[in-house]
């Protein structure tokens, strides 16, 4: 069965080690379109951020981004749908996570609020447009919430202490109304119950007329696995966890080595 449209996540997928985005993926991408096949990111990443790779691969508009808190525009960079979470669950998670003391993003619809000693840390690391665009430095991100009663659509958290995450994870288990999930293992993520990369994907198929069933979808970690589930042909990166890699039909070769290409001229070759 041929396939009308592939939907591409981003870290460990379609970037490579050092975040860029190779141009064998690039190619594929393009040859993808070319043949009247879509293409779409699926991220957990803010649709700013999101957009300044996805001109980079040349994918069509509509995006998944913020792990499906949020349906985004590649062309407007702002999203037009948004599954958040209540503000008195945010304002919770966020004291929690300025307590624990991990250094935490939290995104409303095209905004990062960090605080300044987070723009301290992520700044070490993230220099990309998308993200200096998009930030917001605030005093305390929780009270900024409270105040302001603001509906947030993710947090993210990260530290490189594997057993102060578990410990977070665990705190923030006792909070109702939010989702614990995580992109890689140095970060844990918070969305609404309501969203992941799979309702979100399925509600970017309705738009373009494209049954769920017909598409292909390339991911690699925890947030990737309903959108994996949702599709028709599951596809995970050789650097997928144990469980991307056991929900997919094919694994295609690592982010350091042209996987997400390869990936998709397999999928090409599907009839």
């Amino acid at each position: 069965m041929p396939y009308e449209l592939i939907a591409l996540d981003l870290d460990g997928t379609a970037l490579n080690p050092s975040n860029q985005v190779a141009p064998a993926t690039v190619a594929a991408v393009q040859t993808a379109r070319k043949r009247g096949v879509r293409v779409v990111v699926s991220t957990g990443r803010i649709c700013g951020e999101a957009a300044e790779f996805a001109h980079q691969l040349g994918v069509d508009d509509y995006m998944v981004t913020s792990g499906g808190a949020t349906l985004s525009s590649l062309r407007e960079k702002r999203c037009f749908m948004r599954l958040s979470m209540p503000w008195e669950t945010s304002v919770r998670a966020a004291a929690a996570l300025e307590r624990i003391g991990l250094s935490t993003m939290v995104y409303v619809a095209e905004s990062l609020l960090i605080t300044p000693y987070d723009a301290l840390s992520f700044g070490q690391y993230k220099s990309n447009e998308g993200y200096t665009e998009n930030k917001r430095v605030v005093p305390s991100v929780a009270e900024w919430i409270a105040e302001g009663r603001v509906m947030v659509d993710k947090i993210f958290s990260r530290s490189l202490d594997t057993s102060l995450i578990a410990h977070t994870r665990q705190v923030l288990s006792r909070i109702p109304g939010i989702r614990i999930m995580s992109s890689a293992s140095d970060n844990v993520e918070l969305v609404s119950p309501a969203a992941d990369k799979g309702v979100a994907l399925s509600m970017l198929c309705r738009l373009y007329g494209v049954e769920p069933s017909r598409c292909a979808a390339i991911g690699d970690s925890e947030n990737d696995l309903e959108m994996l589930s949702a599709v028709g042909l599951p596809i995970a990166m050789g650097n997928a966890r144990d469980d991307v890699k056991a929900r997919s039909r094919y694994v295609t070769a690592d982010n350091a080595h042209d996987g997400a290409a390869q990936a998709i001229e397999w999928v090409l070759k599907q009839a």
